[in-house]
């Protein structure tokens, strides 16, 4: 159950049933001074009420004492290990587990969850899970199985006493269980506030530059700070809810020592127990409500992590894309035949067949939404088709591992990423085994290499988050530099130029002449003359394909290529003659 609660590994589930185990062990323990105590207290009766003449054995005494002061200190010492440590491996294989799930699932996943919320769920449910773990779970169960075994004991010296005992114990398992209910819905705003808080900050520091020079900058200050004080809130209700709840489970449960009282006296005056017996009860009294004492408030903090391990398990239950991990493709053309493709219902792509030839040069056109971009990912398995089927080499792709079909693509992107590491390690992602003399022959060809020797430490320069300390056409060169070295037999480019200077997409443009070089390439441009002496054009209008041909073609055609180029001429035209009259 455990294992299933909270995506425990294998081990993870063992370490946990042998840490209950041993904190029962523990918990039994630590009542065997009261056994000893008890022995002591009838000696000492014994030699007071005449009925014992011998003297006490203090040696006894004192070597029992010693001996179950290292028993104690031993079961502690195991169970410590088993409980905090396990715990805390544990929590990092959850995080590895979490990272490698989310590395293999795809990208429709991703489009409806926000990047804080991942982060979330890697960091703080984990580590809540992790405190849960290490402190609540063990002494929960581990309290229950050993409140157990002293129930049974006791029953067998007096089941009066052992009823007096224990009969307030259902009454505050029922309000502790009835808690739970109460509390679920104000521990899920709870954690909804805070993610919503986690997205506030996150949107905030991401558009730092947008808001302070926004007049509405305060406004949306304001309606951070508001996002906080429900924060506050909620926490403060699900606090009072389940603070009123143990404290009524805790002080109902200590009803019974009242009992024990009560009921031992009233046993005694008639006859019916020994003394002994009624300080027995007694004294296990004043020491078997401490675990129920732990349990009681532990289970606050228990029932608070099962809603951040349903948000782990959410993930880790989320089916990954799978296929053969060993497949060997010997050509390269890829091909849709009749593909559809909806996100969240809506289609974007509708019944779209075509092959892009290896050797050759397919470009997708159209207007903006028209589903370019998301071809070329449905392409890279990114997403899996809704209908229809894409084929790389007369393979469809839905039958081969994401991982082993990327081995095959290269990838450069409009929006570049790159790492807050060195410019060698970063082009070095597109082969990690590559040598030193073939990172800086691929950074040549990618004409990288005339800014990188300005750099203090040339190729050992590190270049700050997503490469921060490098221009726009510097941080697209380095892409191309990773794509030349990876020389993977397809290629996907996707609006590599779109967004640079004529000075540096002239130079990306011979970067990627030498990257393209007998490669099945597909390029999704808006810039039409950069795919005039393409191989075969594809317009696509609305998610379905309008024209198919080369450029001269399509321009005879006189329909929507022809109309988008034109619009781009116009516009350009007027630039021109709007830089003249300034």
């Amino acid at each position: 159950m455990l294992k299933k609660t909270f995506a425990l590994s294998a081990k993870g589930a063992r370490d946990v049933f042998w840490a209950i185990i041993l904190t029962a062990l523990h918990n039994l323990s630590v009542m065997l001074p009261t056994v000893l105590l008890l022995m002591l207290v009838a000696e000492m009766l014994g030699r007071f009420l005449g009925t014992q003449a011998r003297d006490l054995s203090l040696l006894f005494y004192w070597s029992t004492a010693l001996l179950l002061l290292l028993v104690i200190y031993w079961v502690y010492r195991f169970t410590y290990r088993k409980t905090y440590v396990s715990a805390y491996e544990e929590s990092a294989n959850t995080r590895i587990t979490l990272a490698e799930q989310i590395r293999k699932l795809p990208l429709s996943y991703f489009g409806s969850k926000d990047l804080s919320d991942l982060t979330s769920t890697l960091m703080d449910d984990t580590a809540t899970v992790e405190h849960t773990l290490a402190t609540s779970v063990a002494e929960l169960f581990g309290g229950i199985i050993s409140s157990a075994v002293i129930l049974l004991t006791l029953f067998f010296f007096d089941w009066r006493m052992g009823l007096a005992l224990f009969i307030c114990l259902p009454v505050s398992m029922l309000i502790l269980l009835l808690s739970r209910r109460l509390s679920s819905s104000s521990n899920w705003k709870n954690r909804r506030a805070k993610l919503s808080v986690s997205e506030g900050l996150q949107e905030y520091l991401e558009n730092m530059k947008v808001v302070q020079s926004s007049p509405q900058k305060e406004t949306y200050r304001l309606g951070l700070e508001d996002r906080i004080r429900k924060v506050v809130r909620t926490s403060m209700i699900y606090e009072l809810v389940m603070g009123v709840f143990i404290s009524g489970a805790y002080n109902t449960l200590r009803v019974g020592l009242g009992l024990v009282i009560v009921t031992g006296s009233y046993l005694i005056i008639h006859g019916e127990i020994s003394l002994i017996t009624y300080l027995l009860f007694l004294f296990v009294a004043a020491r078997v409500y401490d675990p129920f004492t732990t349990l009681f408030f532990k289970m606050g903090e228990f029932f608070y992590s099962l809603v951040s391990a349903s948000r782990i398990r959410e993930v880790c239950d989320f089916p990954v894309q799978q296929g053969e991990p060993e497949v060997r493709l010997d050509t390269y053309d890829i091909t849709f035949e009749h593909v559809s493709f909806a996100y969240n219902e809506e289609n974007v792509i509708n019944d779209v067949s075509f092959t892009a030839r290896q050797g050759e040069i397919t470009a997708l056109v159209g207007p903006s939404g028209c589903g370019k971009s998301t071809l070329s990912k449905l392409a890279a398995r990114f997403w899996d088709v809704n209908c229809g089927r894409i084929l790389i080499g007369g393979r469809d792709i839905g039958s081969i591992e994401p991982e082993t079909l990327l081995s095959y693509v290269s990838i450069v992107f409009q929006d570049v990423v790159l790492f807050n590491d060195t410019i060698y390690n970063n082009i070095k992602i597109g082969k990690k085994d590559a040598t030193r003399a073939e990172i800086m022959a691929a950074a040549r060809t990618a004409r990288c290499e005339e800014f990188i020797q300005k750099l203090p430490q040339g190729y050992d320069t590190v270049i700050g988050e997503n490469g921060k300390t490098l221009s726009g056409g510097e941080r697209q060169r380095l892409s191309i530099a990773r794509a030349l070295l990876k020389n993977a037999p397809i290629i996907l480019l996707d609006e590599a130029t779109a967004s640079l200077d004529p000075e540096n997409e002239t130079l990306i443009q011979e970067a990627i002449g030498k990257l393209i070089k007998d490669k099945t390439v597909l390029i999704i441009a808006h810039r039409l003359r950069s795919v005039e002496n393409c191989d075969q054009i594809i317009v696509l209008r609305e998610g379905r394909i309008a024209e198919t041909g080369r450029h001269r073609e399509l321009m005879d055609l006189n329909g929507l290529y022809r109309h988008l180029v034109e619009l781009q001429r116009a516009s350009a035209a007027w630039e021109v003659g709007a830089v003249r009259q300034v």
